[in-house]
């Protein structure tokens, strides 16, 4: 068992598969709502699959779990095992892709990613080469269906520099998006700007045009939001990397009648804007990724109109 893996890949709880969503079957949000009672337990039992990028990466070195993905354009949240020794050579994607390590080590290029560490590739940009010295366990998040574009590199020593020198990525107009390693170790924790105290967080990624984010939310054990639930206008996802949160969640079998459940380790899930949810506690407490497609405001209500019990 991976440490990624944790308690939950034993004894996983029978449950029901959810009823379809009743909805006009023109209905369309993009990537599919991802929530229930068995993606928040663990998705470490989902399905798996060969994980196969052309130039990058066969499905004899590594396996997947979708865990939710847009069936039109390939955008997709994705849990992907890589076996020790997979290497790939210095090349670009052609979308943005966000890779967060669970466990094991990668090395892109003169960077190593570790356990709980995050990179930012922007389209376009030199990256590589790759080579995984351990198995590894991360999340890899394209922004759709990822090409991964070797022949601009070829002739090239397959060394760092000739990734982080290269035309394509010192004059590329995203370069100020580009992070190539953050751990999550090394940094400070900050001030959260709607829950209340005994969270907090620590900023992976923001764009300043469009408010999207991707950060790392910490909850003390027996912290507790109160009395209220909340929507977003924008779609948010969440992948626990370790600890609970408890509460009453949006299932996407029936999302207006928020119904209790408890996520646990390696638990998930993918919701649309403006599905409202809520109230949480943590008993033990909590590690998450979180990531929104947009700016993230909060539209609250009272979970229970006698305000006595505010």
């Amino acid at each position: 068992m991976t440490p990624a893996q944790g308690k939950n890949s034993m004894n996983m709880p029978n449950f029901p598969k959810p009823a379809p969503l009743r909805a006009n079957p023109r209905t369309s949000v993009g990537r599919l709502h991802v929530e229930s009672e068995q993606s928040l337990y663990s998705v470490v039992e989902f399905e798996k699959a060969p994980f196969q990028i052309a130039n990058f990466i066969g499905g004899d070195r590594a396996e997947t779990q979708i865990l939710s993905q847009d069936a039109a354009t390939g955008e997709s949240t994705q849990r992907v095992t890589i076996k020790k020794g997979w290497s790939a050579p210095i090349g670009h994607f052609d979308t943005d892709v966000e890779i967060f390590v669970l466990s094991g080590e990668v090395r892109q290029g003169g960077f190593k990613l570790r356990n709980l560490s995050y990179t930012y590739l922007p389209a376009g940009l030199a990256t590589g080469p790759w080579e995984a010295s351990e198995d590894t366990v991360m999340l890899f998040m394209p922004d759709r269906k990822p090409n991964y574009l070797t022949a601009p590199y070829a002739d090239l020593e397959q060394i760092a520099e000739n990734s982080a020198y290269h035309l394509n990525t010192q004059m590329n107009d995203r370069m100020v998006d580009y992070i190539p390693c953050k751990e999550i170790n090394s940094m400070n924790w900050e001030q959260t700007t709607f829950l209340p105290a005994g969270s907090a967080r620590k900023s992976l990624f923001k764009c300043p045009r469009t408010g999207r984010a991707t950060w790392i939310l910490g909850l003390v054990p027996m912290w507790i939001e109160g009395n209220f639930f909340a929507g977003h206008p924008t779609a948010e996802e969440a992948y626990l990397i370790r600890g609970d949160v408890q509460g009453h969640w949006s299932m996407q079998d029936d999302p207006f009648n928020r119904r209790y459940a408890a996520m646990r380790d390696n638990g998930y899930y993918w919701r649309p804007a403006h599905i409202a949810h809520g109230p949480f506690w943590s008993e033990s407490g909590a590690l998450c990724l979180f990531r929104t497609k947009d700016r993230l405001d909060c539209h609250w209500a009272l979970h229970n109109p006698d305000i006595t019990q505010r």
